[in-house]
């Protein structure tokens, strides 16, 4: 027969994992393409203000609404099309897709 203090732990683990938040994973991207600059703001206009080698492993705060450029965690602005592996930045079907009964 259980012990009745081994099935209250039990419980009260389960509890506690279930009122944990939840984390949720960090949008990150591999830099490919070679060397990249690393910019101030989202744009060719803006300063220089580093490199990021090619690689690179980063974590990415948020791409602009274009996903033309996307802002690496304390560090700047990079080219989009430089970075590789976010789902986020795949490109969605044109509106005027006319395929599975659209």
């Amino acid at each position: 027969m259980p012990d009745f203090r081994t099935i209250a732990r039990a419980g009260l683990v389960l509890l506690a994992l279930s009122a944990a938040p939840a984390v949720a994973a960090e949008p990150t991207a591999r830099v490919s393409g070679g060397d990249i600059a690393v910019r101030s703001g989202p744009g060719l206009r803006y300063q220089q203000i580093g490199r990021l080698a090619d690689g690179a492993t980063v974590t990415l705060d948020y791409c602009t609404r274009s996903g033309r450029w996307c802002l690496v965690t304390d560090t700047g602005w990079v080219d989009a099309s430089y970075l590789v592996g976010w789902a986020a930045k795949i490109e969605a079907s044109p509106p005027d897709f006319d395929g599975f009964g659209w």
